[in-house]
């Protein structure tokens, strides 16, 4: 079972491959649907997944609790769709979030920048002006995506074991590149890691729960074999035992290692 992620730069036809490599292998395709979805679960409206996805927040997104628990649950849902096994999942900073997993390919579609304003010129029936201004738009938020939260470099090409530039490639020809490198033995052939994938996405999800609830400061949240062990500072008992009970309410979490101490004094001030 293999996972595919793809990056793509705004005109470089990198949605239209996904959705090819995804037919031709026969996968299940993860794009801005399905993760709008999996946010719908956890209390997120559409359009609050439309001001935080794959764009720049602003100064004031950056400081609020919200984009905290965005942070947590989009590693989660990428994580919870990697442990699907045979997915292909666009953008949304997947190539970093499993850097390292084992049978994941990491591709990033590319071209010049002249090239990729006069497709989206073609594509949207719009005067070059007007295309330009929508391709810089999209490198800009997924550069300043990427770089608020994974603290990475979206061009970095060490992200990626694929880097291919559409310029002169016929679709064909990029889409054969992708889907024999999938098919290798080196990718297709590696332990999937399904129950690490569940367990990474659980520790996100808890993550995630404790910053909405406040009162706490989280050092660490690690789920293993269904146990989540929990470890930081509480306000008071009470706020500590609140903590437990949402953690242990996470569906597949089993039982809870509290870990959670209770400063002495001030020190949350107030």
């Amino acid at each position: 079972m293999a996972i595919i992620t793809i990056s793509r730069e705004a005109g470089s036809l990198g949605d239209e491959i996904a959705a090819a490599v995804t037919d031709k292998l026969g996968y299940e395709l993860i794009e801005k649907s399905q993760i709008s979805e999996a946010f719908s679960g956890h209390g997120f409206m559409i359009s609050d997944v439309d001001t935080l996805d794959e764009k720049k927040p602003s100064i004031w997104q950056v400081l609020s609790k919200q984009k905290d628990i965005f942070d947590h649950l989009i590693r989660s849902t990428v994580y919870d769709f990697a442990a699907r096994g045979n997915v292909v999942i666009v953008g949304r900073g997947a190539q970093i979030i499993l850097k390292g997993i084992p049978g994941a390919l990491h591709v990033r579609i590319t071209a010049p920048y002249d090239v990729r304003v006069n497709r989206v010129m073609e594509h949207k029936e719009c005067e070059y002006v007007n295309a330009e201004r929508l391709v810089r738009r999209g490198d800009r938020e997924s550069s300043g995506y990427i770089s608020t939260y994974f603290d990475a470099d979206w061009v970095d090409s060490s992200l990626y074991d694929l880097v291919i530039n559409t310029e002169n490639l016929a679709l064909n020809t990029v889409i054969n590149v992708i889907t024999e490198a999938a098919n290798s033995e080196e990718i297709k052939n590696s332990p999937h890691p399904s129950e690490r994938l569940k367990e990474l996405a659980l520790s996100q999800k808890g993550k995630a729960v404790l910053h909405e609830m406040g009162g706490i400061e989280v050092a660490d949240l690690v789920v293993e074999k269904g146990v989540a062990t929990v470890s930081g500072l509480a306000r008071s008992p009470e706020i500590r035992e609140e903590c437990e009970y949402a953690i242990s309410n996470i569906e597949g979490i089993a039982a809870v290692n509290n870990l959670i101490n209770i400063p002495p004094g001030n020190y949350f001030g107030g």
